[in-house]
């Protein structure tokens, strides 16, 4: 049955246009697959597809006809053979997969078997048995134990048993015909029984049970229970539906043989018709899912799908108008994924399809009518009770389209023209019952769906003068505005017209109404260009002006207006995201790009029955949780080329929205967003540093790391799910990162640099549509530490560094405990040679001294005996002082004083008037201290090297101030003294160095000579 297309004029006369399109046929809505691709320029080794298998790791293993790939949902590793000596696949065709216990991934190629090891990298190539060579290999297993089992065109069946290499044949040719296979196994023709110990073969001369344990062939040669499913029909396909049944396809009757293996009886058989009447066999590929549905492929390009419990076939083709079609009309290799998706290995890639979670299905109207894609396309979508819908285009007048039939109506409106025989755009339509109201930019019609035939309403001049932009029905009212500041009410049962003012103070020209509705308290609310919104106030039949803070950005243009349940209302805003405005709060919120918005520039925006907002962006579509303020984000495969059109969002009476995409009509499932997640996990591929990529058959191993290797990425994905819905991902490195990032769909990788040493845990995780987040996937990761970083390294370099610290800090000691030692020997030698050199400085009183003075003595007895008695006693005073003191090291100044007096009498004496000494000592001064015989010695200096004479008297002056004792004398020296060793004032000052901080200073000038004696404090009582 193919799709039509009516077309009509307005009147009863309708013209049908049978269109067969030759592979498209009309669908069951419910059976429409669409398909998604993986192909070459995705990263795939080949388009021709052989087989895929899922291994334990979780990691898609596609092998075909050049190469075999490694697959993680995004990042493609492809093992091609390599040059000879250089450890690589055996040959790049690549017929069959399994997986052994250990991991190996064994592959049945042109001239042997390979055996791929993850862990290691390296591949093991098998060609040869007992001598004999392989040839073409085209189906593996792996059974319980372990063991290989393959099959040769050319040698029959093989058991390769990995640990010992142990090779087993059972020829074509053997002798016994219970070893020997009835025939050439067909690809994908070798199944291991899920009971039993066994295996089943299909083979040209039908179906055949090898027994492993018995080694023994049962078949149409050796039959003995007589069971008609071993008859010698030709089987060119087999596989398994779940762990009871056995299918397999009987070439001789055309049918496809479903097989109970707990019963050992046939359960039933299924003969599939192609609607293009081509012939169904030879069938080539045989698939079952979880569901227990069916797909195949034959020979002669024939796919069908049939619905578990139904057996109904549903014919697949390829179309190359449709990108959403299978890739190609042939398949051999089928793989189910954990979410359900159903992948089929086709010999121009890999299509993926999941119809139990398909979350959309897509109209594609331009098959019938090509010219719908021109200008816009679909801009209103208005249902009919009998579940049709009625669609408003730019400019090919009204359609209308049967989802269940794919039939198609098509109406030219009657104010066509000639650039526009369709008529001019259709803005709404509205369901009267038996006839619909229409309403275009500068006219309404109501047409009979009966009759088929347009009515136009009679506008008043005011209303035709006018550009009309928005129409809402609310009963028997239609609502009409557009440029201006006046909303028209036209009663469709009376025919009266009403005009109703929007309160406004703008003078801008461009004021218009952009959008009308009726809210869920029966309320009409317009949209105003440029000033927000009114509502009509239904008793005092007034619009009444909305003010909204902060404004929309109407130098924009705002494309939809719709309510939610809570009476939000949401707009789309071409190129300001999505907006939501709360009339009872009157909060303005605004969502964009930044916030997960998949597109500023939208087109509609549209609440579901699930507390969710549909955003349409083109080809793009958001599907914002309110609740979750999450976006879940999807790209339809339509006009990824084209923008010249908007996307409209409608709501359809089962939940559904339905999207109009140009020519295109795509319905979307809400539902379907709530199914429970598909158990998904995040993969690990790879790691690489530098210009080195490792790969990773496990997250369980660490990744060990030298230390100047530091710097890497690694790759990461989740097998993508068939329903186009995208991914999030979060990861972190444990030991580096505080906090998980976060990465969008795209990126796949996560790159590092400069990590120091140390031992590190790579987690990711991905987060889907709905908010759920799957499993965190781990990668252990050890960095060595540059021996110059690591702990041991600065434990050694503390000790050392301690050590040397503990010897210099010991040697110091040591060396100023030396240095304090020798400082001290120093101090008492400098003491002892003060003392000695202040002993001598008495010691040298005496000689002179007493030579003087007895002098003196001897005079003063020959011409006074009275005065030289006195003068005797006066000497006997100055040496008893000496010896008293002698041993003392300060003395107070009054005492020294005193015994300056008796030497200062002395003096005198013996020079008379040629001497003269004035002394103006303070008195707060004479408790100060002072070393012994110090004004003596001074004095005496003074005598030594100055002239004493009658003509040149030496004038003496002692007084104190500011701590200081002065001793002055008027500066008259002799051309020669005698006995003088310059000794008296470097002793006296070495002295008083080492019992103060204040030194003993000597002024000398021209006509002065000064010595400035400091005074200690006196000492304190104890």
């Amino acid at each position: 049955m193919a799709g039509k297309i009516n077309s009509g004029n307005g009147y009863f006369l309708t013209i049908w246009f049978w269109l067969n399109f030759g592979l498209l046929a009309a669908q069951s809505s419910d059976t429409q697959l669409e398909f998604r691709h993986i192909q070459e320029p995705q990263g795939l080794a080949a388009n021709m597809v052989n087989c895929i298998l899922q291994d334990r790791n979780g990691f898609l293993w596609i092998g075909t006809f050049d190469g075999l790939s490694r697959y993680d949902g995004r990042h493609f590793v492809t093992f091609k053979r390599r040059p000879p000596g250089q450890n690589g696949i055996l040959h790049n065709a690549v017929h069959a997969l399994c997986e052994a216990p250990d991991g190996t991934i064994w592959m049945a190629v042109e001239g042997g078997i390979s055996g791929y090891n993850p862990q290691t990298g390296q591949f093991r190539n098998i060609t040869q048995a007992a001598g004999t060579d392989l040839g073409y290999c085209n189906n593996i297993v792996c059974d319980r134990n372990g063991v290989i089992w393959f099959s040769s065109r050319l040698n029959g069946l093989f058991s390769f048993q990995p640990q010992t290499g142990v090779i087993h044949s059972f020829s074509y040719q053997s002798a016994n015909p219970h070893l020997a296979p009835p025939g050439i196994p067909a690809k994908r023709g070798l199944v291991l029984d899920p009971v039993k110990n066994g295996l089943w073969l299909a083979t040209h001369n039908g179906l055949s049970y090898f027994d492993i344990t018995r080694h023994e062939f049962t078949d149409y040669r050796f039959n003995p229970q007589k069971q008609a499913v071993f008859a010698q029909h030709a089987s060119s396909a087999l596989t398994l539906d779940g762990s009871e049944r056995l299918l397999f396809s009987d070439n001789q009757t055309h049918q496809i043989v479903v097989y109970n293996l707990k019963n050992q009886t046939i359960d039933r058989t299924i003969t599939p018709v192609s609607q293009t009447r081509r012939n169904v066999f030879p069938i080539a590929t045989i698939f079952t899912d979880r569901q227990h549905n069916i797909w195949t492929s034959s020979w002669n390009n024939v796919l069908f799908y049939m619905e578990a419990g139904t057996d109904r076939p549903v014919e697949l083709f390829h179309q190359a108008a449709k990108p959403m079609s299978i890739a190609a009309n042939f398949f051999w290799a089928a793989w189910q994924h954990p979410d359900g998706s159903v992948w089929l290995g086709t010999n121009n890639g890999i299509s993926y399809t999941n119809p139990q979670r398909a979350l959309y299905t897509i109209y594609d109207l331009s098959v019938l009518f090509p010219e719908l894609t021109d200008e816009r396309g679909i801009l209103r979508v208005q249902e009919d009770s009998d579940g049709s819908w009625w669609l408003g285009t730019s400019i090919r007048g009204l359609l209308h389209y049967f989802p269940q039939r794919n039939r198609l109506d098509v109406f030219k409106l009657p104010n066509g023209t000639a650039n526009y025989p369709y008529g001019l755009p259709i803005l709404a339509i509205f369901d009267r019952g038996d006839r619909l109201c229409i309403g275009t930019e500068n006219a309404i019609f109501l047409f009979t769906k009966q009759t088929r035939q347009f009515v136009q309403l009679q506008l008043p001049d005011y209303v035709r003068s006018k550009y009309l932009r928005t129409f809402t029905c609310q009963g028997d009212l239609l609502w009409v505005a557009g440029d201006g500041k006046d909303v028209f009410c036209y009663n469709l049962v009376t025919g009266h017209w009403q005009t109703f003012s929007i309160p406004s103070t703008s003078t801008d020209p461009r004021f218009h109404v952009r959008f009308s509705l009726v809210d869920r308290r029966g309320d009409l609310w317009v949209e105003l260009y440029p000033e927000g919104f009114a509502r009509f106030n239904r008793q005092a039949k007034t619009f009444e002006r909305i003010d909204v803070p902060g404004q929309l950005p109407y130098e924009t243009t705002i494309d939809s207006f719709a309510e939610d349940r809570s009476g939000s209302f949401w707009m789309a805003s071409n190129g300001y995201g999505l907006f939501r405005y709360n009339p009872q709060s009157g909060e303005l919120t605004n969502w964009t790009e930044n916030q997960g918005l998949v597109y500023d520039y939208c087109g509609s925006a549209l609440p579901d029955n699930f507390g969710n907002i549909w955003v349409g962006a083109y080809n793009k579509i958001s599907v914002f949780s309110v609740a979750k303020n999450r976006f879940l984000n999807l790209v339809l495969p339509l006009n990824e080329q084209d923008i010249e059109y908007v996307t409209y969002l409608f709501p359809l009476r089962n939940g559904h929205i339905l999207s109009a995409q140009k020519g295109n009509l795509v319905e979307f499932k809400p539902e379907k967003l709530s199914l429970t997640s598909s158990g998904n996990r995040v993969l690990i591929s790879s790691l690489s540093i530098a210009d080195t990529t490792f790969l990773l058959p496990n997250t369980t191993s660490p990744v060990r790391l030298e230390a100047t290797n530091n710097a890497f990425s690694v790759q990461y994905s989740i097998l993508a799910p068939a329903n186009g819905l995208t991914y999030h991902y979060q990861y972190k490195l444990e030991g580096y990162d505080e906090h998980w990032i976060d990465e969008p769909s795209w990126a796949g990788m996560a790159v590092y640099g400069k990590l120091p040493g140390g031992t590190y845990h790579f987690c990711v995780r991905a987060i889907d549509a709905r908010g759920v987040e799957t499993p965190v996937s781990s990668l252990p990761i050890y960095i060595d530490t540059l021996f110059y970083k690591s702990s041991w390294f600065w434990t050694l370099i503390g000790l050392a560094v301690g050590g040397m610290l503990y010897f210099f800090i010991r040697y110091r000691a040591l060396q100023t405990e030396k240095l304090h030692h020798l400082h001290l020997q120093a101090t008492r030698l400098e003491r002892d040679k003060a003392e000695i050199q202040y002993q001598n400085l008495i010691n040298h009183l005496n000689p002179h001294f007493l030579f003087n003075s007895l002098t003196s003595l001897n005079s003063l007895i020959k011409s006074s005996p009275k005065e030289a008695s006195v003068f005797l006693r006066k000497l006997s005073y100055i040496y008893r002082y000496i010896l008293q003191n002698k041993h003392k090291e300060l003395v107070s100044l009054e005492d020294e004083l005193t015994f300056a007096q008796n030497y200062i009498a002395l003096q005198e004496s013996r020079f008379g008037d040629a001497l003269q000494i004035d002394i103006q000592v303070d008195d707060r001064y004479l408790n100060r201290q002072i070393v012994p015989v110090t004004i003596q010695n001074l004095l005496e200096n003074a005598v030594k090297h100055n002239i004493v004479s009658d003509e040149e008297p030496l004038t003496i002056h002692i007084f104190t101030t500011e701590d200081t004792l002065f001793v002055v004398n008027n500066l008259q020296k002799k051309d020669f003294v005698e006995t003088s060793h310059k000794q008296g004032l470097a002793s006296l000052k070495s002295v008083y160095f080492y019992l103060g901080t204040r030194e003993v200073t000597v002024t000398e000038t021209e006509t002065s000579f000064t010595v400035a004696i400091p005074l200690f404090n006196e000492p304190t009582s104890a």
